[in-house]
């Protein structure tokens, strides 16, 4: 019976080869008491001839997996023969090509979908190209179509709002575009005509004095600086008077009138920064008047008692220095010391930032690492110390740091060395005075520290300000100089600091006065102010 049924299934198997029905037979001669039979193993070789044709057929109708199929069929069966063992490795070799060739589009098509969802539509037209996938392609090329002409649409009614003098709407229609569209050639020749438009209308507004409209525009003006840099110019004028508007309300007169040079610098002439400035030189004078009267002098002391009775254990006693008698630790309320950096503001002189300490710690600007430098930069939060031993300052680099060229991780610092962190940020180290153990970091113009500082004072018991190549701080005319000091007992940390002519027309006479947050002090024709220091402008 089983014999019988063994015959029935090879008729069956070579009827279906001479029919051509290949797969039929195949799934016959899968089963092994069949293909052990003499008849079996007879057709099994008469499938050889038409698998591997068919796995040739297959391969140039690019349906590789069909052909690797049958191909395996045959060696499954002990058929590996020299020509399937040959044409299966080339398509094997094809099948990994097309692999890495899909791989590839799918790559490509995922760039163009990323870049087209980023806004870059000029990009998205430009490598379409490279994605091979025609469904893919399309969807892609229908998505692009779609974004440049809504795109082109709202810059069109941005350029309208232009022609209507309505810069505030074009510049939030041109936003609107750019942000929920991208960018195309009709988004970024609108961006041309907003960047002249605003550069005319800022200065004309500045000067009008129409600060508020200044502040409206502020927002937008970001994103139109990253795609026309000359905007940035525009956009540092209106933070300028914004800056100048916070400070004001603040009451910081000192910072203020600083901006609003900078604010006659960028154009002359302008009626309301002249008058702003008579203003807050009259606020002084009035500062002037009343700390030099009898109740200025009286609330001082007073303010000063108050002081000490809340610094635990402190002592008051007063010597003599010349012809007046001062106090050995003045202070107010707001006192300035040496706990944290200070801001030193010199007329005629750019900004410095006094620190002090054995060790100060320059690191990246606005990280969330505490630093006593916060530079400018594509830096480490933490790059690099500077380490006072006695007299001598020592580098240590954490991250990279070269002097005078040459790569280092620590090395002694000498008057004139030449130090870049990072890439970028270049400062030079300066001894200027053989007397005074204090020494500067001079900053490039690139690498200014926020509030304008372009120099950095490492304090060390005096700091020399005048016209002389010995002094840390250099006025550019005049006679006089003054020394920044602190009390030979009480050289700590929160020491408070003192200032002193030294030389010009009646130094001899000059009293030590207490350095105090915020207040004005002239030593000759020295004008100096000292207050705590902020990271931000």
């Amino acid at each position: 019976m089983f014999g019988r049924w063994l015959f029935v299934r090879l008729n069956a198997a070579e009827k279906a080869l001479r029919d051509g029905r290949l797969d039929d037979a195949c799934l016959a001669v899968e089963q092994s008491d069949l293909r052990e039979h003499p008849r079996g193993q007879k057709l099994v070789e008469d499938l050889v001839r038409p698998l591997v044709a068919r796995a040739r057929l297959s391969r140039q109708a690019g349906r590789l997996k069909d052909a690797l199929a049958d191909l395996d069929r045959l060696m499954g069966w002990g058929r590996d023969t020299p020509e399937v063992h040959a044409l299966r490795a080339q398509i094997v070799a094809e099948a990994k090509q097309e692999a890495r060739a899909d791989a590839a589009d799918k790559v490509a098509a995922q760039r163009a979908a990323d870049l087209l969802r980023a806004g870059r539509l000029d990009t998205v037209r430009l490598d379409l190209d490279n994605v091979g996938d025609t469904q893919r392609r399309a969807a892609l090329a229908k998505e692009l179509e779609r974004r440049v002409v809504r795109a082109e649409e709202i810059a069109t009614q941005a350029g309208k709002a232009l022609d209507r003098d309505d810069l505030l709407g074009a510049l939030r229609l041109w936003q609107d575009a750019i942000q929920r569209h991208g960018r195309s050639a009709e988004t970024d020749a609108v961006a041309g005509r907003l960047a002249a438009t605003c550069g005319e209308a800022v200065l004309r507004w500045l000067g009008e004095g129409q600060i508020e409209r200044m502040l409206a525009v502020r927002a937008l003006l970001e994103p139109l600086t990253d795609m026309e840099p000359r905007v940035a110019e525009t956009a540092r004028v209106v933070e300028l008077c914004a800056r100048a508007a916070e400070q004001l309300g603040a009451g910081d007169y000192v910072g203020l009138r600083n901006v609003l040079l900078r604010l006659k610098a960028v154009r002359e002439g302008v009626a309301w920064v002249s008058g702003a400035l008579d203003a807050l030189a009259d606020i002084t004078a009035a500062q002037d008047r009343l700390t030099a009267s009898p109740l200025g002098l009286c609330a001082s002391r007073g303010a000063a008692d108050a002081f000490h009775r809340q610094d635990a254990g402190a002592t008051l006693h007063w010597q003599d220095a010349g012809a007046t008698s001062h106090r050995q630790d003045a202070g107010t309320t707001e006192g300035v010391r040496l706990e944290r950096p200070l801001l030193v503001l010199v007329d005629g002189v750019s900004s410095a930032l006094l620190v002090n300490g054995d060790r100060v710690r320059l690191g990246r600007g606005g990280s969330s690492t505490p630093v006593d430098v916060p530079l400018p930069g594509d830096l480490h939060a933490h790059h690099a110390d500077i380490i006072r031993k006695g007299e001598d300052y020592f580098l240590t680099a954490y991250g990279r740091v070269a002097v005078n060229e040459r790569c280092v991780e620590h090395t002694l610092l000498r008057d004139g060395d030449r130090v870049v962190l990072g890439e970028q940020t270049k400062l030079v180290f300066s001894r200027p005075s053989a007397k005074s153990p204090s020494a500067v970091l001079r900053l490039s113009h690139r690498n200014r520290l926020a509030q304008d500082v372009s120099q950095v004072i490492l304090f060390n018991e005096t700091c020399l300000i005048g016209p002389m190549p010995n002094c840390h701080l250099r006025t550019r005319e005049g006679q006089d100089q003054a020394v920044v000091f602190v009390r030979s007992a009480a050289r700590a940390s929160g020491a408070a600091l003192y200032v002193r002519q030294t030389a010009g027309e009646g130094w001899a006479a000059a009293p030590v006065q207490p350095v105090c947050a915020g207040q004005t002090l002239d030593c000759g024709e020295i004008r100096l102010t000292v207050k705590p220091y902020t990271w931000t402008c």
